[in-house]
């Protein structure tokens, strides 16, 4: 969908707006990042960054970019700095799990692939929810342009086609090949696994504006191609579901066949959870993904 056709044209943040002013013809700000952000990783392979898994730090060095682990407050997972020379430097704070740490890297040069990230230093890695629509968007096109560069495509897509289908085992092999979250892992092979008929969905507790009983409801899902249907934003899991006693006691499920129902209709699915990691600055963050096929 492109920022002129979905109507969102006239809200998108500054530094979007001057990203595609920069490249005339481009309407889709998400299109654009994946592009830029693949040019990156082709430039970078040619100067000798390999993987997987794929460095973050050799990476943004290749850019004249500096990486620090920093235990001082720097108000969230990570921001950017200018030095007194004008080096962007990419800080990140200790004591997170690797792969987050390894996120929130590539997140953050990201940023640099808006013209005018200067004017906005620094640059946070935080999930604050009271921000503006148009900042979290800005913030969600930095986090495509992370895992284009921490899961890079032709590498991913290669890895893909040794698995027939996507369940939990398959996900955490090639997030563990990547040292990527299992999160992060679950979108790109919904991004990319197009010969695979599956979607994933990220689940909530935090009720919000969502109808339905809870104690979990849909956040937002992922599809490949191939899977028919859609799972919606606010759906419920059935009473028995994986997902719910996975919520519970914290276990991965082994796949069951399941019935839900989505907008009224009752559409039955082989369905697989497990528990994410815990984000303790945003509570809305999704605690449990939903694998259907």
């Amino acid at each position: 969908m492109t920022a002129q056709n979905s109507g969102m044209s006239e809200q998108l943040h500054p530094s979007v707006k001057r990203l595609l002013a920069d490249h005339p013809g481009e309407t889709d700000p998400e299109h654009l990042i994946r592009k830029l952000a693949r040019n990156r990783v082709a430039y970078a392979k040619e100067h000798g960054w390999s993987g997987p898994p794929f460095c973050p730090v050799i990476f943004a060095s290749i850019f004249n970019v500096v990486c620090n682990e920093v235990d001082h407050d720097i108000g969230g997972d990570g921001r950017i700095l200018l030095s007194r020379a004008g080096r962007p430097i990419i800080e990140y704070k200790s004591g997170y799990l690797a792969e987050r740490q390894r996120f929130t890297m590539f997140h953050e040069f990201a940023h640099l692939l808006f013209r005018d990230y200067c004017e906005f230093v620094p640059h946070h890695h935080t999930f604050d929810d009271s921000e503006s629509p148009e900042h979290r968007y800005f913030e969600y096109l930095c986090d495509v342009g992370a895992s284009e560069m921490i899961m890079p495509m032709n590498d991913f897509e290669s890895d893909l086609k040794r698995y027939s289908r996507m369940d939990v085992a398959s996900i955490q092999s090639l997030g563990k090949r990547y040292e990527a979250s299992v999160d992060a892992a679950i979108s790109r092979c919904a991004e990319l696994g197009h010969h695979v008929a599956f979607s994933a969905a990220f689940l909530t507790d935090q009720k919000g504006k969502h109808d339905g009983p809870g104690p979990l409801w849909v956040k937002y899902s992922k599809k490949t191609t191939s899977f028919k249907g859609f799972i919606w934003p606010g759906t419920c899991p059935p009473s028995g579901s994986v997902v719910l006693s996975c919520f519970e006691n914290g276990l991965t499920s082994e796949p069951r066949q399941e019935t839900w129902t989505i907008k009224e209709r009752r559409k039955s699915f082989l369905v697989q959870a497990l528990k994410l990691p815990e984000v303790p600055t945003q509570p809305s963050y999704p605690k449990i993904a939903a694998l259907f096929s």
